[in-house]
């Protein structure tokens, strides 16, 4: 199975039927009816999966002992993306979206942005490792993998820019609060200061938006970067 666009991602199941023992000199295989030999696929319902189409293939293999005959019945099969909307894309966007409110919580509200911050890395951390229990160990990265380590990243950043923050109006907070009394041009750089802070809030906001934009459309997300 090829999981790199996982949950985004299309199978191929064969079932073929072959003769060992018997080359196509002593026996031939066919499907009887042709096209129509395979019924009832279109009322096939699986939990996971959808039957996008199937093929039905009649060839001859051959091997140095002779030639064989060989039935194949590929059916191509498309993930059903409802449950990891619900499971995963859902909740990991609502965390992401949490994490934004800390940038509208005052700067000196140090406890409240800290355990806000802190809760959503976390939670965003518990998400990736019980998805990732989940999956056989393979070897290349998944095309979910790539929507929650941004997710990660944006909540991360989230948290580092409190700390910025923190140490513009705490680092230096208690001279520019003395100078702004007395001093003019003081109050101006502490004002100058702020408005960086709000540049750099939203900035952050539209990265966020643009990346939870783009993995809205995760089948042209995976087209362009998930070969």
């Amino acid at each position: 199975m090829d999981l790199r666009r996982y949950p985004l991602d299309e199978q191929n199941c064969t079932l073929e039927i072959e003769s060992y023992g018997y080359t196509t000199d002593d026996i031939e295989f066919y499907w009887n009816g042709g096209e129509g030999a395979v019924t009832g696929v279109n009322k096939i319902e699986l939990p996971q999966f959808s039957i996008v189409d199937y093929k039905m293939v009649s060839k001859k293999v051959e091997f140095t002992t002779g030639a064989y005959p060989r039935l194949s019945l590929s059916f191509r099969l498309k993930r059903n993306i409802g449950y990891f909307i619900l499971q995963t894309y859902m909740p990991s966007t609502l965390i992401t979206i949490l994490s934004w409110v800390s940038f509208w919580i005052n700067y000196d509200a140090s406890a409240a942005r800290v355990a806000l911050g802190i809760t959503t890395v976390l939670t965003m951390t518990t998400i990736s490792t019980h998805l990732r229990e989940t999956l056989p160990k393979i070897p290349y990265v998944k095309a979910i993998d790539i929507y929650l380590m941004g997710c990660f990243v944006f909540v991360f950043l989230a948290l580092l820019e409190y700390a910025f923050v923190n140490y513009i109006f705490f680092g230096k907070g208690p001279q520019k609060k003395g100078a702004s009394k007395q001093d003019q041009s003081a109050n101006e750089k502490n004002k100058l200061e702020m408005n960086k802070v709000q540049v750099m809030h939203y900035i952050l906001l539209i990265l966020s938006l643009l990346f939870l934009l783009i993995m809205r459309c995760p089948g042209f997300f995976c087209r362009k970067i998930c070969f």
